[in-house]
Parts: structure tokens; sequence; C-alpha cells
């Protein structure tokens, strides 16, 4: 299903009628999740720019965010009356996303000719995914609750700045952005984690693809 919206948005893109300039933007960079204190993940990216002004952009955006994992331990029990009662039960959560989404990059500065600061605005689609591992003797102990494997999707905005400076040949820019958690309802089930609401450090370098069309 990702793979099928990935295609039809990307599509889109490709025969978007404009006269505006075209630019490709790889990007990467850095998330924090506010919703969960312990996962950070590494985001890349791949966006294209369609400039109709000086000071305005329409964004479209793909984002591939990949988690590190983050370790814990929970308590399994046995009724096995000659093994200890209780034992430790080691754990691992990794978090990772896929983000499409719509944007636009309003200036806000840019009187000189090779520094601009921008408001960036978001809106999109998000499929987040939490694996759960563990590591115990399965056979002889229980845990009581586990956190389960998650996947929560739904539709997200996010909004931040940007810097962006001008070279000779494309444009380096950086940005800080936040994002809420997808919209939808929260799993029942009593898992430690819940879905994320990141916030990103990312950079990334915009090259012309297409000059403006008269």
């Amino acid at each position: 299903m990702k793979h099928i919206i990935l295609l039809i948005f990307f599509s889109a893109v490709i025969v978007y009628p404009t006269k505006a300039q075209i630019f490709i933007e790889p990007i990467a960079g850095f998330q924090k999740d506010f919703n969960n204190s312990k996962f950070n993940l590494v985001n890349t990216g791949l966006k294209f720019s369609f400039k109709e002004s000086r000071h305005y952009e329409l964004l479209v955006a793909a984002y591939r965010s990949w988690g590190f994992s983050t370790g814990g331990n929970d308590i399994a029990f046995t009724v096995n009356p000659a093994l200890p009662l209780s034992s430790i039960a080691a754990k691992k959560i990794i978090p990772s996303a896929i983000s499409i989404a719509l944007g636009h990059r309003i200036a806000i500065t840019g009187n000189k000719p090779k520094d601009k600061l921008s408001l960036l605005l978001y809106t999109g689609v998000t499929f987040q995914q939490f694996a759960v591992k563990y590591q115990y003797d399965k056979e002889n102990y229980t845990i009581l609750n586990p956190d389960g494997p998650l996947n929560r999707n739904g539709i997200y905005m996010s909004g931040g700045i940007e810097y962006m400076r001008m070279l000779n040949k494309g444009r380096l820019f950086f940005q800080l952005l936040a994002a809420t958690p997808p919209s939808g309802k929260e799993s029942k089930y009593p898992n430690s984690f819940h879905a994320m609401a990141p916030v990103n450090f990312q950079a990334g370098y915009s090259v012309i693809i297409q000059p403006k069309r008269k």
C-alpha cells in the first residue's frame, strides 16, 4: 500500500504542468521523538520544489526514518516451583516511519541575494512502525503485559523554519521542523510507547532540474 501511494504521489509530480523552476532536493538529518523521549531516528528524504516566485515554492516530499534500537527490561514470571518466581526479560524496541507530504516554502526574509529564511508548512500521510523483540526463557516464563508491535498510519501536519544559502551551483539549506502524531485513535493495547511526534533537524542540497519556462 505504501509503495502504491508513493508511486501515485510522484507520478503526479512528474506530470504536474507548471512554468515554475523545478528543483530536486535530497535530505538527511536527525529526529528526536517528543512523544517517546527514548526514541531517536535518522532521516533520509527526497523533495521536489516548484519555485513559483521569489517568495513561494510548492514542495512535494517523501521521507524514510530509521530508528535506533532502544533497550529496556520487563519482568517475566513462572509457575514452576523449581525455578525462581521472576526473571528479567530484555527488550528492544525499534521504531521506523515512512512519510509523504505536500508543503509550502514561504520566504519571510530574503533581501540579501545569497541568504533566505523561510517558513515551512506540510500536510501529509505517515506510516509508523514499532518492532518489539524480547530475550528470555519463553518456555518457562511469561510476561504479563508485554509490549507488542504497533503500526500507526494517518494524516499528520508539520511546520518549522529553514535557512537557505545560495551557492554558485545549487542551494544549501538547514531545517528545523516539528510534527504532530498521525491522526486516529491510539491502540487500546497497553504498550509502554505511543505514536511518534518528532522534531527534526535536517540539511539538504537543492539542484535545479528544470529552468523557469516562459
